[in-house]
C-alpha cells in the first residue's frame, strides 16, 4: 500500500474552488469523479493529476476523510481527477445545438447520446449549464472527453453555416422523423426544459420534427433528444 499524503488547507481550497464555473474558466482546468473518468481522461491526455483513496492508479493516495473533503459527492468517491478543459472545436457533418439547457443531467446525457449517435459537435448556445459542471461532467460518462464544443449563439452559427440542414422541435408545425430523408450535413436543435426552443431560433430550421406519443403531452429533453438523434442515423 503507497504512502498516505495529507492534503493541505490549501489544496483543498484550490481544489473546491474548481467547483465554481468562474474559477473554472480562469483556470481552464475541471474535476471529474470516479475511477471511469480518470481513465477516460487519461486516454484523452488531458489529465493534469488525480487524488485516490485506492492504490490501482496512478495517482497521489490520499485518506478517505481526506477524499470527503474535495470531492462533492453523495457516495464515497475513490478518484478524483483534474483534467484540462477540451481544446476540440471541429464541425462534424452532424450537429447538436443546445437551447439553454440548463439541467446538468440533461446536458450530461445529452453529451453522452450524441456521442453515441455521432453528433461529435455540439453548439452550446445562450444560457447553458456550464459543461464543466462536476454533475455534467458525470452524467457525461466520459463522452465530455470525446466532442467537439462551440460556444456561439445558435442564430449565429446557422447564419455562419447555411449549408447545413437545421432541425428543430415542435408539437405545433412539426412532422414526425420517418417522413423526413436526412442528409448530412445537418443539425439538431433541442430547447430549455421549461420554455422549450427560442421561437426567434426555432423560425430558422428547415423542417420541425416531433415525437407521436400517447397518454403523456412531453418528453424530458435528454429523452427526447435520444429517440430523435437515433432516428436521424
Amino acid at each position: 500500500m503507497p504512502n498516505i499524503t495529507k492534503l493541505s488547507k490549501n489544496i483543498i481550497t484550490e481544489i473546491n474552488k474548481l467547483y465554481l464555473a468562474k474559477y473554472r474558466k480562469e483556470k481552464g482546468t475541471f474535476i471529474a469523479l470516479g475511477s471511469h473518468l480518470y481513465k477516460e481522461a487519461k486516454l484523452a491526455g488531458v489529465l493534469v493529476t488525480a487524488y485516490a483513496t485506492i492504490d490501482t492508479v496512478d495517482a497521489t493516495y490520499i485518506s478517505e476523510e481526506d477524499m470527503k473533503k474535495i470531492a462533492k459527492t453523495d457516495t464515497p468517491c475513490q478518484v478524483l481527477s483534474i483534467c484540462k478543459a477540451v481544446d476540440k472545436h471541429e464541425l462534424s457533418n452532424k450537429v447538436l445545438l443546445l437551447d439553454a439547457i440548463q439541467d446538468p443531467g440533461n446536458m450530461g446525457t445529452l453529451m453522452r447520446t450524441a456521442k453515441a449517435f455521432g453528433f461529435d459537435t455540439i453548439v452550446l448556445g445562450n444560457g447553458c449549464v456550464d459543461i464543466y459542471n462536476d454533475k455534467v461532467v458525470r452524467a457525461s460518462q466520459g463522452a465530455i472527453f470525446k466532442l467537439n464544443y462551440i460556444h456561439m449563439p445558435i442564430k449565429e452559427f446557422i447564419s455562419q453555416n447555411n449549408n447545413y440542414q437545421i432541425y428543430g422541435t415542435s408539437v405545433n408545425n412539426g412532422v414526425t422523423p420517418n417522413l423526413v430523408q436526412f442528409v448530412p450535413p445537418l443539425g439538431l436543435i433541442l430547447g430549455n426544459e421549461g420554455n422549450g426552443i427560442n421561437p426567434e431560433i426555432l423560425a430558422l430550421t428547415k423542417q420541425n420534427l416531433y415525437i407521436p406519443m400517447t397518454n403523456t403531452e412531453s418528453l424530458n429533453v435528454s429523452v427526447a433528444g435520444a429517440i430523435l438523434m437515433y432516428l436521424m442515423q
